[in-house]
């Protein structure tokens, strides 16, 4: 079995242009999957991580998407009233979003600014463990003047507690800056009380989402309340593990279409390999033929051919996985210059096995067919072979 693995081995290495191309599109598919799955497991992990950092305890209600786009009608300040007054709710808090014109020293752009409201909304913001004020502090309820900035704006602007900036032409000052998230979009938010958004907007007593904190779990005592409010069970209540479930439901979607584009990429090298197995017999047919005039069984010219077709794909897969440990970590890296945290590739070894593995399988049987014709050859036909 060695030596038919050394002769497997020095008849590849003869080829090493072909070689090198049919391995190609094995590396292609392989680089694909290994990266998108190192990636993928990397999100889901940090949002697990987010959402556990949010406790377990709160619940997070939400107007429903609508099939033709957009929401439902928006909560309303009744809305967040009833929930306030459920007895195993401890906190909760609203917030209203909006798209408005910020003036920041001259500079002018829309920016996301979101209004919170309800007396609770500064421990709402403590407790979910995703904003923590590096400078300054939160604004409370009351404050119609002041905001809350974050890290990337404070940062790139030079702004801190004190500064004014201009929003919708109205001037508010800093009252604090949020700690550096890794999230842009949350790094870059303006958080002010849902009463100065109303002012600005128009929109008053409506909230885009609610958070509560509760003593249990009663996500269908919540909705229950708020069907018979509202009339219409046109919002979501939702518990970290939900959320979780359903973020998870969406990178499987979008990890599965990815997949089956790479497993069209490794299919094509699969056939790559059939073909060069194929063309490798009929090149040594008369090798064939004197390796059995000598004594070589079947079984030896089976093995010598498939061990040659499992190495192809072994390098293609062990390429592959260069390659998309490459990609993975490249990937990342400019995520991380747009303070993008979430893109983190997890790599483990077990990841590497099975990818090199499964390119050493899928060489095998790739060359399957063309080892067995080649195994089935008369030595006096193959010996004749021109």
């Amino acid at each position: 079995m060695l030596n038919v693995a050394k002769l497997a081995i020095k008849f590849v290495m003869q080829r090493r242009l072909r070689s090198i191309l049919t391995t190609l599109g094995i590396a292609i598919g392989v680089a694909l999957v290994f990266s998108l799955v190192s990636l993928n497991a990397g999100m889901s992990a940090y949002i697990t991580d987010e959402l556990e950092q949010m406790g377990s305890d709160m619940l997070i209600i939400m107007p429903k998407f609508q099939m033709g786009g957009g929401m439902s009608e928006p909560l309303t300040d009744d809305n967040l009233e009833l929930i306030q007054r459920l007895p195993f709710v401890n906190l909760a808090a609203g917030m209203g979003t909006a798209v408005l014109p910020v003036e920041i020293k001259g500079d002018e752009q829309y920016r996301s600014v979101m209004g919170m409201g309800g007396a609770e909304m500064d421990e709402i913001f403590r407790d979910m463990q995703n904003f923590k004020i590096e400078r300054g502090r939160f604004i409370d309820d009351a404050e119609l003047g002041k905001i809350v900035i974050g890290y990337l704006i404070a940062k790139d602007n030079k702004l801190s507690p004190g500064s004014q900036i201009l929003i919708d032409g109205k001037k508010f000052r800093v009252s604090g800056i949020i700690a550096e998230v890794g999230n842009p979009e949350d790094d870059n938010s303006i958080i002010m009380s849902a009463e100065a958004l109303w002012d600005i907007t128009d929109n008053y007593g409506e909230y885009m989402i609610f958070f509560a904190k509760v003593s249990e779990m009663k996500p269908e005592r919540v909705a229950q309340v708020l069907e018979r409010a509202r009339g219409r069970e046109d919002f979501d209540v939702m518990t970290p593990e939900s959320m979780l479930e359903m973020v998870n439901q969406i990178l499987g979607a979008v990890s599965a279409v990815f997949l089956a584009v790479a497993s069209i990429s490794i299919l094509v090298g699969s056939i790559g390999v059939a073909n060069t197995m194929y063309v490798s017999v009929l090149e040594r047919t008369r090798e064939i033929g004197i390796m059995k005039s000598i004594g070589a069984k079947n079984n030896q010219i089976l093995q010598l051919f498939l061990i040659e077709a499992g190495f192809l794909g072994l390098v293609g897969g062990t390429s592959g996985v260069i390659f998309g440990y490459g990609i993975a970590e490249l990937f990342s890296y400019f995520a991380a210059t747009q303070g993008i945290k979430a893109l983190q590739p997890i790599i483990t070894p077990g990841l590497f096995l099975i990818s090199a593995g499964l390119s050493f399988v899928i060489g095998i049987l790739s060359g399957l067919f063309p080892a067995r014709w080649a195994s089935r050859l008369q030595p006096v036909e193959a010996l004749r072979y021109e």
